[in-house]
């Protein structure tokens, strides 16, 4: 699919083949049909494990040339205005095609045992390259450090890159991103990929800027139930107690002991409130933390990220997704356009949220498409989300972060 604005084209293309060489010609004969590429060219590409990604670059070159670089990372499925699946061989992107420069991509490779120092290095990188106050980041990273068929599952952490990110830069832009996830069990190395650099344990990341700007809201899924608890024992991403206690005691105690243990992982989701703790509630305050895995023999909970702290005050989170309340959260973003042209929607969804492990009676990536209208749209599933919570940038559980892209 292709549209075309007044300076702009932009278009989305995905692939079921499995061989990868022809699963990128496809994806650029359905996503580019129009000659005249810029050299200003941005391809945002996605691949599930299955695919090697040099390949698939070279199907879409051979069809579209050498103009366009590559982002992108490893997903689990794919969403477009007219096509989703998160089962089998899967392949796809969304293209920006502009006369005018307005991006630049970064990259760290080895971020594996070094997230924070990879976050202060692309910061760096980013600041030394002059890159405008205005300007967004869109980032990418292998979030699977050790894989469950490699041992002890392991994961490279958000939270530790935003922190050095923060430590460098000092201030937040416009940030969304994702942590690649190759499938629900972790079984699968991922990789992320800037052009030509590519593999596992690699941030990819480009700055948005010039005629292009990209603004975002999160789609939250989630609302606290009952008070507030406070995490008494905590180390790294292993959470041992709450109030004292040990952690899955008292979440199958707040669960009313209707579910056991092993149904945790990727069903029992924390809060972190970052507004005003006795004020109304507020979705875009909160930050979600989903359980990864649990530990039986010290009754601990495992969790996706390494920042739920002694001394956090957390909340037990309810999923609850309102279809009723994606139009109104689409129509507050379009109005952060400000009359600009949008021409593009990419949306980063949590794997969780899908029909399969939701339980929900339809998708909700569909309703986001519904209530977007005819905006170009590409959609890949993550394990981890990045966006602005309040003041800061955070790593996200079980949330949507949706990205639109205009021009003037």
């Amino acid at each position: 699919m292709t549209t075309s604005s007044t300076k702009t084209i932009a278009g989305t293309g995905y692939s079921q083949n499995v061989n990868s060489f022809e699963a990128g010609v496809e994806i650029a004969n359905k996503a580019i049909d129009r000659s005249g590429l810029s050299k200003e060219t941005l391809f945002l590409l996605f691949a599930t494990p299955h695919h090697k990604i040099d390949l698939l670059m070279k199907g879409i070159r051979s069809v579209i040339g050498d103009k366009p670089k590559f982002l992108g990372c490893t997903t689990t499925g794919l969403v477009t205005n007219n096509f989703l699946s998160y089962n089998g061989a899967l392949a796809g992107g969304a293209f920006i095609s502009t006369d005018t420069p307005f991006y630049e991509m970064f990259h760290e490779t080895s971020i594996n045992d070094r997230e924070f120092d990879a976050g202060r290095s692309l910061a760096k990188q980013i600041s030394d390259a002059n890159t405008p106050d205005d300007a967004s980041i869109l980032f990418f990273y292998d979030s699977v450090k050790i894989t469950s068929a490699e041992g002890h599952i392991a994961l490279n952490v958000a939270t530790s890159i935003l922190n050095g990110f923060y430590s460098y830069f000092k201030r937040w832009p416009t940030v969304a991103g994702m942590g690649a996830m190759g499938e629900i069990n972790l079984m699968y190395p991922c990789e992320a990929w800037a052009n030509d650099i590519m593999g596992r344990q690699v941030l990819a990341a480009v700055t948005i800027g010039g005629p292009i700007k990209m603004n975002t809201i999160i789609m939250h899924g989630t609302r606290p139930v009952g008070s507030y608890h406070t995490i008494t024992k905590a180390k790294d991403s292993i959470v041992y107690e709450l109030d004292g206690e040990p952690a899955l005691d008292v979440i199958h105690r707040l669960l009313g002991g209707n579910v056991q243990w092993e149904e945790f992982p990727l069903l029992v989701t924390l809060g972190v409130n970052n507004g005003d703790k006795f004020g109304e509630y507020k979705e875009e305050n909160y930050a979600s933390r989903l359980c990864l895995a649990i530990d039986k023999e010290q009754k601990a909970l495992i969790m996706f990220e390494n920042d739920l702290e002694e001394g956090s005050e957390v909340q037990l989170m309810q999923r609850n997704i309102d279809f009723k309340y994606i139009p109104s959260q689409v129509d507050k973003l379009i109005s952060k356009l400000e009359g600009r042209k949008p021409f593009l929607a990419l949306y980063i969804d949590c794997l969780g949220r899908v029909c399969s492990f939701s339980g929900l009676p339809q998708e909700e990536s569909l309703e986001v498409i519904k209530a977007l209208g005819d905006i170009p749209f590409f959609g890949i599933f993550s394990g981890v989300e990045i966006a602005n919570v309040g003041p800061k940038v955070n790593a996200l559980d079980w949330t949507g972060v949706l990205c639109i892209f205009s021009e003037e």
